[in-house]
């Protein structure tokens, strides 16, 4: 009997047998882009690993995780910088990083508590404009109060980073480039099936963020598995140009965390998103 030699890849904690044959394919998926509560756990005091709480400030003062500094992904929205191009104005995202402590050579870390919802808004806005090293903590604030690890209210004490934007244009859809090309790409609506139903862009398919995550109140992402037939049924494949949208592009940045997860090679997100697409009565509309 022949036996097929396979490589193994862990991806969203499931540890996949592959055949030979696609180790090709697994090597190009990015590695680590989430982080296990057991491995911040252990470099947690570490001096090149800066951790970003993108909750509210609020939720931040009421307790985080040590060493924490808070950076709410409500503040790297801009529906101007948008229309230029950039999901915020690459001069705020610089004073913005760096005062979070960002440097080049940081490892940087994300949480939140909506199920990766805002951190993977700030995942992308940092991938956008050129950081290397970013990682989602797998289950965010819920997972690590849960096990009862090391919390705290003390704000965190940090110097400055040097962290300089470097914008990838590959990487968003403005409101003119989509209209230019809506039949180029498979175009994803993050959005709820109400809203979804109600209008929507030409050609877009309606995957609802929140399929991404297990069902209860864990908030975790589904096994990867699960995670490639969703996409799968949806016609959604790798050859393919993928653009994700919602109503304001947080939604559509957890799609694309996603997809950047399962190791689609070329996704974007139309950051504008349906608030912009429908404010212009000269461009279609779906219902």
């Amino acid at each position: 009997m022949t036996k097929t030699k396979c490589v193994f890849l862990l991806l969203a904690g499931q540890l996949l047998a592959l055949p030979l044959a696609a180790a090709g394919a697994a090597q190009a998926r990015p590695p680590r882009l989430l982080i296990k509560t057991t491995a911040l756990a252990s470099i947690l005091a570490s001096r090149n690993v800066r951790i970003l709480d993108v909750r509210s400030p609020d939720e931040y003062r009421q307790g985080h995780l040590p060493g924490a500094v808070n950076l709410p992904a409500r503040t790297t929205e801009d529906l101007a910088a948008n229309r230029r191009g950039f999901p915020m104005p690459p001069e705020w995202a610089q004073r913005l990083f760096r005062m979070a402590g960002v440097s080049a050579g940081s490892r940087v870390v994300l949480y939140d508590d909506q199920g990766y919802l805002f951190a993977a808004r700030v995942f992308y806005v940092l991938e956008f404009f050129g950081h290397p090293r970013v990682q989602v903590l797998d289950g965010g604030w819920r997972k690590w109060q849960s096990e009862g690890r090391p919390v705290t209210t003390e704000p965190a004490k940090i110097a400055p980073g040097d962290f300089t934007p470097k914008p990838n244009p590959a990487l968003i859809a403005t409101t003119e480039w989509l209209a230019a090309h809506l039949k180029d790409v498979k175009l994803v609506d993050a959005r709820s099936p109400g809203e979804y139903v109600s209008g929507h862009i030409p050609g877009a398919i309606n995957i609802d963020w929140s399929r991404t995550l297990e069902p209860g109140e864990s908030r975790l992402l589904r096994p990867a598995e699960q995670l490639e037939a969703l996409f799968a049924a949806a016609q959604v494949r790798r050859n393919q140009e993928v653009v994700t949208y919602c109503e304001w592009a947080s939604r559509a940045a957890e799609l694309y965390f996603v997809l950047r997860l399962l190791g689609y090679p070329r996704v974007r997100v139309y950051d504008g998103s349906w608030e912009d697409w429908s404010a212009n009565p000269a461009l279609p509309v779906e219902r």
